[in-house]
C-alpha cells in the first residue's frame, strides 16, 4: 500500500532513542509519535516501515475490533496491523502513508487482512481526512480514533515480531541473550529487519552489535 523507499542517509547518530525503555518514555512525553496501520499480512509492512528513515520501532499485532485478547488462531474480528513509532521531525505521517491511491479499496473491506487507519493526533486526523476526500469515502479504509475500544493494540505472538530476522535462529538466540526479551523492540533490530530495501546499509546498524551477533547475522 505504501511506496516506501529507504534513503542512504538514514544514519544511526540521528536517532536519540534506541532502547525499548527510551522509546516507550519518548512516546509518553510526546517526543515520538505513534500510529497503527492495517495493511494485509503484517510481516511485509513491519519490514517496510522499519527501513524508513525516522521510524524508530515497529510492532505487529491485532486491532480493529472491541473484543479482548485476540491471537493468530482466534483473531476475534480484529485485523492484522503494524504499530509504528516515528520521529515526525524526520518523517511525516503523510510520508508514512505514501501514495493515496494505494489506500483505495472499492467494495467490501472485511476480514483479518482488511485495510485500517488509526488516528492518534490532529496532524494524522487532517492527513486522513484529506486522503478520504481524495479517494472517496466509499473507497477509503475504516478510520479508527485513539480511545475507541477498537483502537487497542494487542501485540502478536513473539514468532511474528521481526519475522524476517526470526528465520535466523542463532541470531535471535544471541540477540535475546545480549539485549533481553525485548530485543525485538530495539531500534537496531527494527532497522535490520528492513534489510533488502533500496538504499539500506546494514553495516552501520551491525557495528554496534557484538562480533558474534554480527557474524550470525551475516552467515544467516
Amino acid at each position: 500500500m505504501t511506496d516506501n523507499k529507504t534513503k542512504a542517509d538514514d544514519l544511526i547518530e540521528d536517532y536519540k532513542f534506541v532502547t525499548p525503555k527510551e522509546i516507550e518514555e519518548a512516546v509518553k512525553t510526546g517526543k515520538l509519535n505513534q500510529t497503527i496501520f492495517g495493511m494485509s499480512c503484517f510481516w511485509g509492512p513491519d519490514s517496510n516501515f522499519g527501513s524508513m528513515p525516522g521510524v524508530v520501532q515497529t510492532r505487529v499485532g491485532y486491532a480493529g475490533a472491541p473484543t479482548l485478547e485476540p491471537n493468530y488462531h482466534d483473531i476475534k474480528g480484529h485485523a492484522e496491523v503494524v504499530k509504528v513509532i516515528y520521529d515526525k521531525d524526520k518523517i511525516s505521517y503523510k510520508e508514512l502513508l505514501g501514495d493515496p491511491e494505494t489506500w483505495s479499496f472499492p467494495g467490501n473491506k472485511q476480514g483479518q487482512y482488511r485495510p485500517l487507519l488509526f488516528v492518534f493526533d490532529e496532524e494524522q486526523r487532517q492527513v486522513v481526512e484529506n486522503l478520504v476526500k481524495e479517494i472517496g469515502k466509499e473507497n477509503a479504509p475504516e478510520v479508527i480514533e485513539a480511545g475507541d475500544p477498537k483502537s487497542h493494540f494487542w501485540p502478536a505472538e513473539d514468532y511474528h515480531q521481526k519475522h524476517r530476522l526470526r528465520r535466523n535462529e542463532k541470531f535471535v538466540k544471541l540477540a535475546r541473550l545480549e539485549f533481553g526479551t525485548r530485543w525485538d523492540e530495539h531500534l537496531y533490530f527494527t532497522k535490520l529487519n528492513g534489510e533488502g530495501k533500496k538504499g539500506f546499509n546494514a553495516s552501520q546498524w551491525l557495528k554496534n552489535l557484538p562480533q558474534e551477533l554480527q557474524k550470525a547475522y551475516r552467515t544467516g
